[in-house]
């Protein structure tokens, strides 16, 4: 609730038509009213305020402008209903928009902060299903921050989405559409499908796109058209396949999966190939590591089949190799 001298304040600086944007933001830029406002007024505008550029955090290239002037902060009151806890510097978007790197488009402006990401996920179809498998290394460029990430996103039980670029954008937007898909079933009562799925999540993407957001995901599962492969990203993309693979060891993968794929693959068969290009991926790329986490997908749903240490599988493989050589 909303006390009456809340209102009256906003009524005296704003008048009764107020944008509650730039009374969230406290946007510097004075309205007519405030202008004309009482000294008192203008006594509760003082102090600093910041402009609404502070959400192009990242996603475009500072220009300087010959008439930006500093502004003193507010002192840091955490936790304050209705404001941001932004860095205590005079110009906080110019500060976000120098030390910060774009992570919607790949320039290096000498930022003291580079979202450098790395990850390897794959999906195939095949006559038996679909085969979703991932590492689960996070990195910040050579930095490793862990080892037990959990990439792929349990939409539903006849849903998955696999995680490639900003951790948080990923895990966050792929349980939002969780709870899509489950206002779906409630509202129409049937099952979403996976293109519809795939869509709701691309048209959010689309509503976010420039805002910096990093992610590159597949959505698949099966419906009643049978197994469905979608890849989705940050810029609103979506395309249908039978086979991707998404990060900066994706093209180790690829290089597995276009030399050994085939549509008639057995179960073992394709497991093998999942877990293989993983490795391989793992192997060459410093980004990728930690766990094979690997899913087969179904009609009854999806399965995970196991969770391999890649470091374990190097000598399982290194083994057969020189078992190879040796015969």
């Amino acid at each position: 609730s909303i006390s009456p001298n809340r209102i009256l304040q906003r009524k005296s600086i704003w008048g009764d038509t107020a944008d509650p944007l730039q009374d969230l933001f406290n946007v510097n830029e004075t309205s007519p009213q405030a202008r004309n406002s009482s000294p008192s007024n203008s006594k509760m505008m003082s102090g600093s305020v910041i402009g609404c550029d502070i959400l192009d955090i990242g996603s475009r290239k500072h220009k300087p402008n010959q008439n930006e002037h500093t502004i003193t902060p507010h002192p840091i009151r955490f936790g304050e209903p209705g404001a941001f806890d932004l860095p205590n510097v005079p110009n906080p978007a110019l500060f976000c928009r120098n030390n910060f790197a774009s992570v919607c488009g790949g320039g290096d402006e000498n930022q003291a902060i580079k979202f450098a990401k790395g990850t390897t996920t794959l999906a195939f179809k095949f006559n038996e299903g679909i085969i979703v498998s991932v590492d689960s290394r996070s990195t910040m460029g050579n930095y490793i921050a862990s080892q037990t990430v959990k990439k792929v996103i349990e939409i539903n039980p006849f849903l998955l989405g696999t995680m490639a670029g900003g951790a948080a954008d990923c895990s966050f937007w792929e349980r939002n559409l969780g709870m899509q898909c489950r206002l779906f079933e409630l509202r129409n009562k049937k099952r979403i499908s996976v293109a519809s799925a795939s869509k709701l999540l691309a048209n959010t993407m689309n509503s976010y796109r420039g805002y910096g957001l990093s992610m590159g995901t597949m959505i698949t599962g099966w419906d009643e058209t049978g197994p469905q492969l979608y890849y989705v990203d940050n810029d609103g993309t979506r395309l249908k396949g039978n086979i991707f693979a998404v990060g900066s060891g994706s093209t180790y993968a690829y290089g597995v999966l276009d030399t050994f794929y085939r549509k008639d693959l057995t179960v073992e068969e394709a497991i093998d190939l999942g877990k293989r290009a993983i490795y391989h991926a793992t192997h060459r790329d410093a980004m990728s590591g930690g766990t094979n986490n690997l899913y087969h997908v179904t009609r009854e749903g999806w399965t995970k089949i196991h969770a391999l240490d890649v470091n374990d599988m190097h000598y399982e493989f290194l083994e057969e190799k020189a078992n190879a050589m040796a015969s």
